[in-house]
């Protein structure tokens, strides 16, 4: 596992708050987390425990959902919305 560190100034530039730029990579890689959730059936009828199958988990060698979240953001990609406003903050791309 490569570990780097991210200069302050890097994040400044995209926001000028480093708390929202916090909240911003953290909501993104929650949604990030959220869509990459195996669905599972709930309604199928399973009358013995043997009968359950256990869908084969794949497990791809990709980075952690935050890392992707904070280069999404370093790279302009993403764009916000405080509540308190109509119009989407871009990250100036």
């Amino acid at each position: 596992m490569n570990v780097k560190a991210i200069h302050m100034s890097d994040l400044f530039d995209k926001c000028d708050d480093i708390y929202t730029s916090v909240m911003i990579v953290a909501q993104r890689a929650k949604q990030i987390i959220d869509n990459s959730v195996i669905q599972i059936d709930e309604n199928e009828d399973v009358e013995d425990s043997f009968q359950f199958t256990e869908r084969e988990i794949i497990v791809e060698d990709e980075d952690k959902p935050m890392v992707v979240a904070l280069e999404e953001h370093l790279n302009g990609e993403l764009e916000w919305r405080r509540p308190d406003e109509d119009d989407p903050v871009s990250d100036g791309s």
